[in-house]
């Protein structure tokens, strides 16, 4: 089976069960930190997906590490991930837990990329209109690429809007590079 559908049901069955019987924004900021983690730690997710490590030792360090940070119910599912030997799919798990939480809260990712950072006038402009057209709560992400010269690129779930003078060039050339003239007139 598809990790990520595995990963997707360990993360819907968390969900439900913090809804049934615990803080959700705790839970939330419990996989926030997780994913957090496994994003900036490569050897921690190296022992979750290390055949070599037996799974109870892989228990061991979790709890150790975890123990004073997360939540019960979390630092449980966690625990239970081991025992069934799926800790390999921690990361993807924190990943859909947060994606999950998002549709459940109306929350929309959204990320720009612009040529220089964006002031905070701009950022609340694009904010509320970006909330007033998807009528949702955005989750809005910056990005500074100076290759794409100046404008915007505007992605959110799978669209994306490039407003750049990098596309604007590029679309020039593509014109240019049409012949239009023919012989024989």
């Amino acid at each position: 089976m598809n990790e990520i559908k595995i990963a997707s049901r360990y993360a819907k069955a968390l969900f439900d069960l913090t809804l049934e019987v615990s803080d959700l924004e705790l839970v939330k900021k419990d996989m926030t930190l997780l994913q957090e983690i496994c994003q900036s730690n490569k050897d921690f997710v190296f022992m979750l997906r290390s055949p070599v490590i037996r799974a109870d030792k892989k228990a061991l360090v979790i709890k150790e590490i975890f123990s004073k940070h997360l939540q019960e119910i979390t630092l449980n599912f966690l625990l239970i991930i081991t025992r069934n030997r799926r800790e390999k799919l921690i990361p993807e798990i924190s990943t859909q837990f947060i994606e999950l939480y998002k549709l459940y809260k109306n929350i929309i990712s959204v990320e720009i990329t612009t040529a220089t950072q964006i002031d905070k006038d701009l950022r609340l402009k694009i904010l509320t209109l970006l909330e007033k057209r998807a009528n949702a709560q955005i989750d809005l992400t910056e990005k500074v690429d100076e290759d794409i010269i100046g404008g915007f690129v505007l992605s959110y779930e799978d669209k994306q809007y490039d407003a750049s003078i990098l596309r604007q060039i590029k679309n020039l050339r593509r014109e240019f590079d049409k012949n239009l003239y023919v012989k024989g007139f």
